[in-house]
């Protein structure tokens, strides 16, 4: 009565991708716009996203610091008469 049952991979991943390849069909034809509209939207959307990751993320004092430090020392350079 001890039966080892085990997971066979190689079926796993076939459901896996005759999953994904059903859902893919699926999603053309309920999509709402056309093709090109719909890439469209998803490239605004992407781009807001984009905007939206670069505006929260965390800058490095360490890199600013230096940046800062460089913009003062050509600007003193500049003042003294140095070419750069």
């Amino acid at each position: 009565m001890n039966e080892k049952r085990e997971l066979d991979s190689g079926l796993l991943f076939g459901g896996f991708v005759t999953g994904l390849v059903i859902g893919g069909i699926v999603a053309l034809f309920k999509a709402p716009r056309s093709g090109q509209a719909l890439r469209q939207q998803i490239s605004e959307n992407t781009e807001q996203i984009r905007e939206k990751i670069e505006a929260v993320r965390p800058v490095d004092p360490l890199a600013e610091s230096i940046a800062e430090g460089k913009a003062a020392a050509k600007r003193r350079r500049q003042e003294l008469g140095f070419r750069d």
